[in-house]
């Protein structure tokens, strides 16, 4: 089963998108399986991570920014952001296979799904596959 959702985003934001997630899987009835979530994006990532304080997410994307900075040097690039936000999407990623228990994602007490913007503001789809457990 394939949702589709679109997100509105700003850049450097990081929203989570855990609610929207649960809810997918709770409207899918599957109990046992996997949720799969991809972004087909190439300046934007998914994280899973600590949500419960916002600092700790701005921590993270201040790290990534001084790892991959933005810079006019790229060799393509159509801004410094878009350029930046390609390697930093790649070393991210934008996708990630979560665990579907008794009809609810396996995630830590305080881990969510966070939504990693690196250039925008853009309108955003992301895609839900939530396969059942044979």
């Amino acid at each position: 089963m394939l949702y589709t959702r679109e997100i509105e985003t700003e850049l450097n934001g990081v929203p989570s998108i855990t609610a929207e997630v649960n809810e997918i899987v709770k409207e899918s009835g599957v109990k046992e399986g996997l949720c799969i979530v991809t972004v087909p994006e190439g300046t934007c990532g998914l994280c899973i991570t600590s949500f419960w304080d916002k600092r700790g997410l701005y921590d993270l994307l201040d790290e990534i920014g001084r790892n991959i900075p933005n810079r006019v040097s790229y060799k393509n690039q159509e801004s410094p952001h878009d350029a930046s936000g390609r390697v930093k999407s790649a070393m991210m990623g934008t996708s990630k296979a979560l665990i579907i228990h008794e009809g609810k994602l396996i995630l830590g007490s305080s881990q969510g799904l966070v939504f990693m913007e690196f250039d925008g503001p853009r309108k955003r789809t992301f895609q839900v596959e939530i396969v059942e457990k044979a």
